[in-house]
């Protein structure tokens, strides 16, 4: 009887160890696929652009533009291409303009 107990109790540590391994697994791929801190590599037809002094997406977004394209619809196209979080830029920092602009 007294090792059924043991059973039980070797049984429900194994199955709590391994819950808790699955979890810390899954969080780790959850923060390592969405921290947003680098965009994936430029592709062949996009280029790549140093920020400068007092550049502002506006501005960069304003040098890409071809006739005819809706300069907020590019401004929102860096932001998604380079995964940034808010229209900040700092100097030196590296920008993928997307192939369509």
């Amino acid at each position: 009887m007294k090792d059924r107990a043991v059973e039980r109790v070797l049984v429900r540590l194994a199955a709590a160890s391994l819950f808790f391994v699955l979890l810390f697994v899954g969080f780790s791929l959850l923060t390592g696929h969405a921290d947003g801190e680098r965009p994936a590599e430029p592709g062949a037809n996009e280029q790549v652009i140093i920020v400068g002094s007092g550049d502002t997406l506006w501005q960069i977004a304003s040098s890409v533009r071809k006739d005819g394209q809706d300069i907020r619809r590019i401004v929102f196209d860096l932001q998604q291409r380079n995964n940034l979080s808010s229209s900040e830029l700092e100097v030196g920092q590296s920008l993928i303009i997307p192939a369509a602009n």
